[in-house]
């Protein structure tokens, strides 16, 4: 385990931190995963929440990108609270449910989202995160190593984020049309998808995002959306 953290500790991209989270529980047989980073003092299912996922049907993306449909997940809040593992059963079953939460779950159980669990994730000052993690089939299946090891290493993926976060410079001017793409993408939206909301090329949106990754640090859009709302750079 102590190679992956010194991995992680050599790490200075939050992107390839999150990515290399998530490459060791795929090597030790999780089908699906994702990673909600929250700005302070926002609920954990709130439009401005970044949620880096793999293994994920698009169908479910799509929905989970619509923000009265994530709002009534009432899972990570559960988690955070809890401060402790929980599958999504248990999340599920620790409150009574309004009928909105009571239909989300169905829209779980209609994707095939039945056997994962929550995963508490703590950082400095505050700057907590969730992580929900599917090995596809019931946790007791689950050996003891592989699940503490996707465990430690998620935290400690989370850890060094948050250290990365935290070095970002702290003055940052972007251009007009530079905020606007940064905007909606922190709204979720793809590099095509933000040209056609712009009425620009990609290679145009291309450039404007190089830009921000410069300007941020960052390699990716995941990475540039972290930094900018820990920054105030954006606001949703």
């Amino acid at each position: 385990m102590q190679r992956h953290f010194a991995r992680l500790d050599r790490i200075d991209d939050i992107a390839a931190a999150i990515e290399y989270g998530c490459e060791v529980a795929k090597e030790e047989g999780v089908v699906r995963q994702s990673y909600h980073v929250t700005p302070l003092f926002e609920e954990p299912t709130s439009p401005s929440t970044i949620v880096y996922s793999r293994g994920f049907s698009q169908e479910w993306l799509d929905l989970y990108q619509r923000a009265e449909f994530r709002r009534d997940d009432p899972i990570p809040r559960r988690v955070l609270e809890s401060g402790t593992m929980m599958t999504w059963r248990e999340a599920m079953e620790a409150k009574p449910n309004t009928p909105a939460n009571e239909a989300y779950f169905e829209a779980m159980r209609d994707h095939g989202l039945i056997h994962g669990f929550g995963v508490p994730l703590f950082g400095m000052h505050g700057r907590d995160a969730y992580a929900a993690i599917d090995f596809g089939r019931p946790i007791e299946e689950v050996s003891d190593s592989q699940l503490g090891l996707v465990r430690a290493i998620a935290q400690a993926a989370h850890q060094r984020v948050c250290v990365l976060i935290e070095s970002a410079p702290e003055k940052i001017s972007l251009s007009e049309r530079e905020r606007e793409v940064l905007e909606w993408f922190t709204e979720g939206k793809s590099l095509s998808v933000t040209a056609d909301i712009m009425g620009l090329s990609p290679d145009t949106v291309k450039t404007y995002a190089r830009r921000i990754y410069a300007k941020l640090d960052a390699s990716d859009r995941v990475g540039a959306v972290v930094k900018a709302l820990r920054l105030g750079l954006v606001h949703v």
